[in-house]
């Protein structure tokens, strides 16, 4: 992943617009990282894959007696 500073951001937005279609870019400023800009297609893999691990950890939850049915769909509509 491509570190740039706030600064070279700022600088070069459209540069850093062309390349998250590449690669994800983290953004710093003071030597911390304070964003990452991806693109849309990847933020939705990442989204899809988010659902289907919070969805098998209910699925989990369920099985070992920690949630009932009611409860776990409660818990994925809440953070749907």
């Amino acid at each position: 992943m491509k570190v740039l500073s706030s600064t070279e951001v700022r600088q070069n937005f459209s540069a850093v617009l062309s390349n998250i279609e590449i690669e994800p870019v983290s953004i710093s400023k003071q030597d911390k990282t304070i964003a990452v800009v991806m693109s849309q297609k990847r933020y939705n893999e990442l989204k899809r894959l988010e659902d289907i691990l919070y969805g098998k950890a209910a699925e989990l939850a369920i099985q070992e007696g920690f949630a009932s049915d009611i409860q776990a769909q409660d818990l994925m509509n809440s953070i749907a």
